[in-house]
This record gives C-alpha cells, structure tokens and sequence, in this order.
C-alpha cells in the first residue's frame, strides 16, 4: 500500500530539515533536493504546483532590497556609520555596544547576513586594538543583527511571510490596529536585552579609548548620497503602498533599475565611484533567494497534502477561546523547535498551520501571527543551526585567529535569547492577547 501523501510530505519535510541543521549540505542544496524530493514523491505535487506556492512577490521583495544595498554598501554606508560612531565615543565597551545596537536597527533594512559581514569585522578589529573579548564582540553584533530583522517589512523573509500570509501592510509594523506594532514592542524588548547583555559581560570589557577608525576616507559622498536617496524614496513607496495598488515587489525592484540605471548612466559620464551592476549583481545573496524559493515549495507539499490541515486539527484546543492561553501557546510553539531548526521553514509551516487552526476553533488568527513571528525569530539566535546567519559570525571570528567553541558560544546566545523572549513576551502579552477572541 502506497504511502499516505501527508505522510511522504512530512517525512520529506523533516529530512530535509534534519540535512540543514547538521549542516550535511549548504541550506541551498538542502532545500532544493528537498523541494524536488517532494514533487517526485508526493501524489499529486506536481512541478507546476510547486511552482505557483512559491511567493514571487516576496522573491521580488528580496532581490529588489539586495540590490538596493548593495549600491549604499559599496558607496561605504557602513563606513560612515562606523566612523560617525567611533568619532563620538569614547571608550571600547561603549563603541561595541553602540554598535550592536546600529546593527540590529540596521537589520530592520538590511538582510542580517550582510549587516554580520558589514560590522562583524569591524567589531572584532576593535576588540583586538583594545584588547578585548573578539569573539563577544562578533557575536553580539550577530545576535543583534537578527534580533531586528522582523521590525519592518523589509529586514528579513519574517516580516514578508507576514505580509504575504496575513496581508500586513508596512505601516502595520509600526502601529496595529490602535496599539505599538512589531517595530516598536521589538524595539523596547531589544534596549532591555542589550542593557541585560551589558551588564553580564559587556561591563567587564576593557575600557581603553577608541580612536576614530578612519573609515570616513573609503566613503563615496556622492554615491551614497544618491543610493541613501532612492532607498529612502522606495521605503516610502513601500509604506504608500495600499494607495499604489501595486504588489511590494514591484515597489522595490522598480527601485533597484532605478538606482541602477542611475549608476550605469553616471558611469557612462565618466564617474567611475559609482560600482557596475556586474558588481551589485554578484554580491547578491542568490544562494538565499534560491533557498526561500524552495522553502515555499517544500512547504507548498506539506500544505497541499493535508499535513497542514492534520496538524491544525490537533493544534484547535490549543487557543480555543482566544486570550493569553492562545498567545501563550503560539509564541512558545514557534519559540521553542526555532531554537534549534531553521527558523524560516519552522514559521512559515505555523503561519499557515496556525491559520487553519483558527479557523477551526473560531478566534482571531492575527495576533497569533505576531506571537509566531517573535517567537521564531527571538529563539532562532540560540544557535547556527536555527539562524545560518550567525554562522558567519563565527566565521569571521575563526578567520581573525579566534575558534569560538560551541559552549563559549551557548553561553553569549542562551542569555541572549532567555532574556529577549522574555521581555519580547511580557511586552507584547499584555498588547495582543485580549485580541484573539
């Protein structure tokens, strides 16, 4: 007897999973063998529906914004922070904590991993002049470069499956339906997680002075100029979105030809400052784009053969009748599993599992999503296996002479995490629960 389709899914769902957090296979490679698998062994899931579960909008959304900064990186956005920054403060566990905070509101507009590359080298550059702890500086700056990520509509795949599922629009995440949105209860939970993080380790650190890093000589004024100019006109495009009536991915991929016409075209007059499209085009995370496109697809199969719509069935009586109880239990599911699996497919599979479970037991999903989004994303920075992204963290550290072991690592992001899910949680609770019924 053949297999049950719901079956195959999640058995196939689950592989492909395990393969990515012991790190087998690059991610990529991981979810596209997973995605084929699920086409060639799911009854019925066929190429062409896997294809149409894919969010091409969301697709458009990250490969508009990866373009976009990547003229501002090359125009040497960060550059200019970090010397603004180390101009002004005087000693290193000040500038460190300075920045990791610019880090993590930097991952509201940027992808984390690019925020990581960006600040990471630089953290670990200071902490080597100052004698300081290098790897607690590069991995704060990566813990707080994904703590941010879901603030805005822009900063990571969260907030666009937010978008793409539960229809959140930009202004959304500033201000919901009468009460703070996600970038304000994140912002008030990440100030605290950071002042937790400061007195348990920062405060320890060397208190030499910082001297300006003289990155201000590698800006180009006039490129960035231009690029800040066009990303802050397609963030604002963004936001004026519902009166556009235009999908988010064509706001921001008409923002990148923009930008990139723009360069092609002061090239041609001779300004060789601006970088060629060849060069943005490269620096794209396409090995990303690759992986979230599959991530829809697997997902698509487990939605498409009932999988889903199972476990929704035995998820009802979790937040039957609404309240605290309901906000509780989503946060804590997505919390949970997403410190150790790769969070993206973990809540992208609950979105929609949550919302037919709604469905089913009569409350609202919404504030649900919120509770999922959080809490997926606060507990994925307990290790690399839940955020790849940090994984690079700890590869710039090893690449300037310092191996950060798994429980030197654990003993950063556990306190990390602990004190962010909580506060995130006690923040939000009062906010949202009474909304679910």
């Amino acid at each position: 007897m053949a297999a049950a389709p719901a079956a195959v899914a999640s058995a196939v769902f689950l592989a492909t999973v395990a393969v990515i957090v012991l790190r087998l296979v690059d991610e990529a490679v991981a979810g596209l063998a997973g995605a084929l698998a699920a086409v060639a062994l799911v009854s019925g899931y066929t190429a062409s529906r896997a294809f149409h579960f894919i969010d091409w909008d969301v697709m458009a959304i990250l490969l508009g914004m990866w373009i976009l900064t990547g003229y501002m990186t090359e125009a040497g956005v960060a550059e200019a922070i970090v010397s603004w920054v180390s101009s002004r403060v005087g000693e290193y566990r000040v500038f460190i904590l300075s920045l990791a905070l610019i880090a993590g509101f930097v991952s509201m507009f940027v992808d984390n991993v690019l925020v990581i590359l960006l600040f990471g080298s630089i953290a670990l550059e200071a902490a080597r002049r100052a004698g300081g702890n290098p790897a607690l500086a590069v991995i704060l700056v990566g813990l707080a470069a994904n703590y941010m990520g879901t603030a805005l509509l822009m900063g990571d795949l969260p907030p666009q499956l937010l978008h793409s599922i539960a229809g959140y629009e930009f202004l959304d995440f500033i201000w919901w339906r009468g009460r703070p949105g996600s970038f304000i209860v994140l912002t008030a939970s990440f100030l605290a997680t950071m002042a937790v993080m400061y007195a348990l380790f920062l405060r320890g650190e060397p208190r030499t002075p910082v001297e300006p890093v003289g990155a201000e000589a590698r800006v180009k004024r006039g490129p960035l100029a231009v690029s800040a100019s066009v990303f802050a006109a397609t963030v604002a495009a963004m936001a004026l979105r519902p009166l556009l009536g235009v999908p988010l991915g064509y706001i921001t991929l008409s923002g990148a030809a923009a930008m990139a016409l723009a360069a092609e075209a002061a090239r041609r007059l001779g300004h060789e400052d601006y970088p060629s499209f060849e060069k943005v085009a490269s620096d794209v995370e396409w090995r990303a784009l690759l992986f979230y496109a599959s991530l829809f697809a697997l997902v698509g199969s487990l939605q498409y053969s009932g999988a889903l719509a199972s476990l929704a069935s035995h998820l009802r009586s979790l937040i039957a009748g609404g309240g605290a109880r309901a906000f509780a239990a989503s946060y804590w599911l997505a919390a949970l599993p997403s410190t150790v699996v790769e969070h993206d497919a973990m809540l992208l599979s609950l979105l929609y599992t949550v919302r037919d479970a709604a469905a089913l037991a009569g409350v609202d999903p919404h504030p649900l999503y919120w509770a999922l989004a959080w809490g997926a994303t606060l507990a994925s920075n307990l290790t690399t296996a839940a955020a790849p992204a940090l994984y690079v963290a700890l590869v710039i550290a090893e690449r300037g002479g310092r191996r950060v072991g798994p429980l030197e690592f654990l003993r950063y992001s556990s306190a990390f995490v602990a004190a962010g899910l909580a506060l995130t949680f006690l923040v939000a609770l009062p906010l949202y629960a009474p909304l679910t019924h």
